[in-house]
């Protein structure tokens, strides 16, 4: 079996290379189309680059680990218990304003209102005010699949929080990212719908739709007595 070499990290000089290798992943995201519907599809696309720079510029900035795996085929980006990608003192430096600018109050208030509000909630009921490690995002390449680096990755963040006894959180936005969560340890809390009504279950707006479905999961270390 061929060894598989990571690396990781933290600083804005990890934005970029961990940006190129989200952006072409992301562009059928089901939770991430919602929440940028308002534009055309070319033109989302075409923004995403900027978009998950902006997005990784913030957790840069709130010391977020980022990990790579076989030569940036695979990324995550891990946030450390008590930051915040949404810290108000970093918006500006990040280059969120203008991110927020350019998806509208529509998209605005999706990603923070609904998404935050509601990915929120479901922390709460679980861990109270507990403290954890967040995977913000996970990706890999085309070329990449299929050779279980993500799981490799995942399976770093799990050790990192280990270490202090800590959960690790995340989202399922796919129903084939929740199978592999579930694989690997994670529980299912059931899912949450974005945008019943307004959009289909690919995020793109349509009268009557299901909504978009994602699902908060959590995976707990063993904790030996």
């Amino acid at each position: 079996m061929t060894t598989v070499e990571t690396s990781s990290g933290k600083g804005k000089a990890l934005v970029a290379p961990a940006a190129s290798v989200l952006a072409p992943v992301f562009e059928d995201d089901p939770a991430i189309t919602y929440v940028l519907n308002a534009l055309p599809r070319q033109d989302r696309i075409a923004y995403l680059p900027a978009y998950f720079t902006a997005l990784l510029n913030a957790a840069a900035l709130n010391r977020a680990v980022f990990y790579e795996a076989a030569s940036w085929q695979c990324t995550s980006v891990v946030m450390p218990p008590g930051e915040d990608v949404g810290n108000p003192w970093t918006l500006i430096p990040a280059g969120l304003l203008p991110m927020l600018g350019k998806i509208g109050f529509g998209g605005c208030k999706k990603m923070i209102w609904e998404f935050t509000n509601l990915t929120g909630n479901a922390k709460k009921r679980e861990m109270g005010k507990g403290k954890y490690y967040y995977i913000f995002f996970i990706g890999t390449a085309v070329e990449g699949r299929g050779q279980g680096l993500a799981s490799k990755l995942i399976g770093e963040a799990k050790e990192l929080a280990a270490k202090e006894e800590l959960p690790v959180w995340l989202e399922a936005t796919t129903e084939r990212s929740r199978r592999l969560y579930s694989k690997l340890g994670f529980k299912d809390l059931g899912g949450i719908v974005l945008g019943k009504g307004n959009v289909g279950a690919d995020g793109e707006r349509k009268k009557g739709g299901e909504g978009v479905t994602i699902w908060p999961m959590i995976w707990r270390p063993s904790i030996k007595t």
